[in-house]
């Protein structure tokens, strides 16, 4: 029977130990930071990104998944998630976060004109002819209560209302 290498071990320890305690060590969350802040900088500088923010929810969604498998509960690795990030944006430069509006898709701007779109906002159908957003006025109105209902919400509720209605 093969021995797995001792350094091994002790890595795999120390991460059920963190998973159990819902935090990770001093050393560990600092170097994740420090990492961390580096990727958001080459990608923002890079042009890979359109803010500093720009990969938010793709790393909060790996570090929660990999804090996961580690052992950690959701809730624990999301938060966990959210801290390290927030030092890592903070240490990258992004001070001020943008608005909820500048995070969305409409925000985007070419050449001082919006992007041309040619599928619903709601429903993704084919828009009708002189319809520049929604196919229709059931969906405009749909689309218009569920953001309501997510800028309204507290956090929790909204990261709620994002995944059911992204399913």
């Amino acid at each position: 029977m093969l021995m797995e290498a001792p350094h091994l071990t002790n890595k795999r320890e120390r991460r059920a130990r963190d998973a159990r305690r819902g935090r990770l060590g001093e050393g560990r969350f600092n170097a994740l930071v420090k990492e961390l802040a580096r990727v958001i900088r080459l990608a923002f500088e890079a042009g890979a990104t359109g803010s500093l923010w720009g990969l938010e929810g793709p790393l909060r969604a790996g570090i929660r998944s990999d804090l996961c498998l580690q052992g950690w509960t959701w809730n624990s690795a999301d938060l966990m998630a959210r801290d390290v990030l927030e030092d890592a944006f903070r240490a990258a430069g992004a001070l001020v976060r943008p608005t909820w509006s500048e995070g969305q898709p409409e925000w985007t701007i070419e050449a001082g004109t919006l992007i041309e779109r040619t599928r619903c906002a709601n429903c993704h159908k084919p828009l009708p002819e002189g319809r520049p957003k929604f196919c229709s006025d059931l969906c405009a109105s749909a689309m218009h209560l569920r953001i309501g209902r997510i800028k309204r919400a507290n956090e929790n509720v909204a990261l709620d209302l994002a995944v059911r209605n992204s399913l």
